[in-house]
């Protein structure tokens, strides 16, 4: 039993070894925006070391360049915390896919430009779009995840009525995989909200609540659907249309939440004949 025990330590260490000295690999995470055009916004984008997943300690001390394309847009040190931050003009309406980039990483950091009265639609991931649970999108390959019958066509036609933008509970290590996920079934690759806090340290209404606190402050954020009831719960919270999606009928009924039982039934409910709350 001792020599397990042994055996199992020096994988350990050898594992830890490997990730910070040999083949060390940084892990970039990018804060994307919404905004109002041509207001100064801040870019944010948090530097850690990826060594195994959710231990991933920040690094300081470390240059962040911001590029929009091939233009630098400036450049800032991580602090302790392993985040940095520059303030640029949001510029016009429309969809700005800058880059982030560190010595061993480079990726993406999406800002929309809105005017305030755009009505904006808040979508959640996890049996919501994607058929799979959190726990089961960690452990599957992209191609392995299939959305719910109905919800990519749904989306793209929803597109035309609203600025979609999705906020998720995944943790914020699985921001590549879940634009990659994303850019797979063909769907814009952002403006994605994700854990800022590990799940131990904040619970996903906690999290959405602050999200789109955050986010109503400057926009119209009309609708939001979701599959759990502290979605709806969230949404309503923030001054939202709530819908459930409850393909199985599963949840009670609540005051205030839509239930709907698919995504044809959400296309309806979210057609020309959609008022969206007072403001």
């Amino acid at each position: 039993m001792v020599w397990v025990l042994g055996a199992v330590v020096l994988a350990l260490v050898v594992v830890f070894a490997e990730r910070m000295f040999l083949a060390p690999e940084d892990q970039l995470t990018p804060e994307d925006l919404l905004a109002l055009p041509h207001r100064k916004v801040r870019l944010t984008a948090r530097l850690e070391r990826y060594l195994l997943r959710f231990v991933d300690p920040p690094l300081r001390g470390v240059t962040l360049d911001f590029f929009d394309g091939e233009q630098k847009l400036g450049s800032a040190v991580t602090d302790s915390t392993g985040s940095a931050s520059i303030e640029i003009d949001s510029g016009p309406v429309g969809v700005r896919r800058l880059r982030v980039v560190s010595p061993r990483a480079d990726e993406a950091l999406v800002i929309r430009v809105l005017p305030g009265d755009a009505p904006v639609l808040v979508v959640d991931l996890d049996h919501t779009i994607a058929d799979v649970s959190p726990f089961r999108f960690a452990f599957l390959d992209n191609r392995q995840v299939k959305p719910l019958p109905g919800a990519v066509e749904a989306l793209r036609w929803l597109e035309n009525r609203f600025a979609v933008i999705y906020l998720t509970a995944r943790d914020h290590s699985f921001l590549r995989k879940t634009r990659e996920w994303l850019r797979l079934q063909g769907m814009a690759d952002g403006p994605l909200f994700i854990r800022r806090r590990r799940f131990w340290s904040q619970r996903p209404f906690d999290h959405k609540v602050e999200r789109l606190g955050e986010l109503a402050r400057d926009h119209r954020l009309v609708a939001g659907i979701g599959d759990l009831p502290a979605d709806a719960k969230a949404y309503l919270a923030k001054g939202l249309k709530a819908f459930l999606l409850d393909p199985k009928g599963i949840h009670p009924s609540s005051e205030g939440v839509v239930r709907v039982r698919g995504w044809k039934d959400l296309e309806a409910q979210l057609g020309p004949t959609f008022v969206p709350p007072a403001r």
